[in-house]
């Protein structure tokens, strides 16, 4: 339980908090735009879809007599909404202009970063990404708050151990060097997100991809059984308790069957018969025989979850692999939101 002197400090600290897990948002292999430099589009918005996986929009720019028609992806609906952004900050017909990114693979495509509107209020689309840039100012787009005050003083009083919801901040380390077998450095290779991605198909991550989501999570008591509500997907992993792991004949699923224990307060947690296809957003491939030890560590105020995985696949792998730690913070008031991913209607 957090004393008063506790909500006074997290009054203080969670506006900063949440800017650290804005930064977070960027997902699913968006790597096909060229990041070395800005272009600036100027038009009129044709059309806006708001709806995850990412928010969807076309510009249409004319120069001279030439029009042309830009699309535009932005981040999740959920990420947008936590910045203060939504589907009223924009729509058809506004006159807007927009600092993005090429595609390196699609002609008249944009990644939007800062978009500019009639008004003169400038919308942070991409926060990492204005960041690299220098983009931010004082006068884009402010961080909506996570919660009024009655409901941080709520989930103050509610909070217990690692039960709560958690927010992404990051992951120490990165450009990890996975030391793949012959065959599955084949597999990543010929792997092509346009046709292989299956976010694109919005079907749920599996693991341990689901774990690495940048959306909160929550984690419950449930009898004998620990329950994760992934934001993203609006995925639910159960972890059972209380076994002793030993399950046989179980039939396989993607998020596989995880058994968990406490060990000097930390949570570890087996995860076995998993059939997911991939181990990250970038093709990486797995195989059913993958098994996946989870440590969470709760750190001593009860204000951040680290979390590391350590994954075994001999079809995969010619050593175990231990991926990056992630870091969650608490961000009291802060809940799960439904993630509805659907396709679009084309």
């Amino acid at each position: 339980m957090v004393s008063n002197r506790g909500i006074m400090r997290f009054r203080a600290i969670i506006f900063s908090l949440f800017l650290l897990s804005v930064v977070a948002v960027a997902h699913h292999a968006r790597f096909t735009y060229d990041d070395s430099k800005l272009v600036e589009v100027r038009g009129t918005v044709r059309s806006a879809l708001w709806q995850n996986p990412h928010i969807r929009f076309t510009v249409s720019s004319v120069e001279g007599s030439q029009e042309e028609l830009w699309e535009m992806e932005g981040l999740s609906v959920n990420a947008m909404e936590r910045t203060g952004i939504n589907s009223e900050s924009f729509g058809v017909g506004d006159n807007v202009a927009v600092l993005g990114l090429l595609s390196v693979r699609d002609k008249n495509s944009l990644l939007p970063i800062l978009m500019t509107t009639e008004s003169g209020q400038k919308l942070v689309l991409s926060r990492d990404r204005a960041r690299a840039f220098g983009l931010l100012q004082e006068s884009t787009q402010p961080v909506h708050p996570v919660a009024n005050e009655k409901e941080i003083e709520l989930a103050i009083r509610e909070a217990n151990g690692i039960y709560r919801v958690w927010t992404n901040t990051g992951r120490t380390g990165s450009g990890l060097n996975l030391p793949l077998t012959d065959a599955a450095r084949a597999a990543k290779e010929s792997w092509n997100q346009p046709t292989d991605d299956i976010a694109l198909l919005c079907e749920p991550a599996g693991m341990p991809e689901a774990m690495l989501s940048p959306f909160p999570i929550e984690l419950l008591e449930q009898d004998d059984k620990i329950i994760a509500r992934l934001e993203e997907w609006d995925n639910v992993r159960v972890i059972h308790m209380g076994t002793d792991g030993n399950v046989t004949n179980m039939r396989a699923t993607s998020l596989g069957y995880s058994v968990g224990r406490w060990e000097n307060g930390t949570l570890i947690v087996r995860t076995t018969d998993i059939n997911y296809p991939y181990l990250d957003d970038r093709g990486t491939p797995q195989s059913e025989a993958v098994e996946i030890i989870e440590r969470f560590t709760l750190s001593e105020d009860e204000t951040r979850l680290d979390w590391v995985a350590t994954v075994v696949d001999p079809n995969t792998f010619t050593e175990p692999v231990t991926l990056p730690m992630m870091h969650w913070e608490w961000l009291p008031g802060e809940k799960i939101k439904p993630f509805n991913c659907t396709l679009d209607d084309d």
